[in-house]
């Protein structure tokens, strides 16, 4: 299936690229002042009083029971060419998990269009689809971003791409 993303489908980016500059300035400095303010562990772990004598227990401290992944066939999509990309769904497990997803695309993380149509059948746990970018979307830094519901939960995934000619 090929679902021609067509150029209604980013209303709001050329307002959006208008404050590109300001936001890219700006992430310049928030986003090292926000990662010095989380610390730099990147532990997932927390542990639970033990008794003495007693080994510490540890478990993981997202243990969501849904598991998913969005991979595109590159980076760097070509302009009026069809683009693969695929959503895969399991549970904690490992067993596959269906539902749908909504692919939007966002600039900075705001969402600037939808796909058409909107919503994908991720079934046993696959979908495969295709893309076509639109001429208005080369060189601008994009994410293809897909939100999987399931009866597990939600999960919102982004794969960074910029069109090319």
């Amino acid at each position: 299936m090929t679902d021609l993303i067509q150029s209604n489908s980013f209303p709001r980016l050329s307002s959006l690229l208008r404050r590109r500059t300001l936001a890219a300035a700006l992430s310049l400095v928030v986003l090292p002042l926000s990662l010095a303010a989380c610390g730099a562990t990147g532990s997932t772990t927390s542990s639970k009083t033990r008794a003495p004598g007693k080994a510490a227990v540890t478990t993981p401290a997202d243990t969501r029971p849904l598991h998913a992944t969005l991979v595109g066939e590159n980076h760097a999509p070509k302009v009026n060419q069809p683009w693969s990309y695929s959503v895969t769904a399991t549970d904690a497990l490992g067993h596959p998990v269906s539902g749908t997803v909504n692919i939007e695309f966002a600039l900075s993380g705001q969402v600037v269009g939808h796909n058409t149509p909107p919503t994908d059948q991720v079934t046993d746990g696959h979908m495969n689809n295709t893309l076509t970018f639109p001429a208005e979307a080369v060189g601008v830094p994009l994410d293809v971003r897909a939100v999987l519901h399931t009866t597990l939960g939600s999960l919102t995934l982004d794969w960074p791409i910029t069109v090319q000619r």
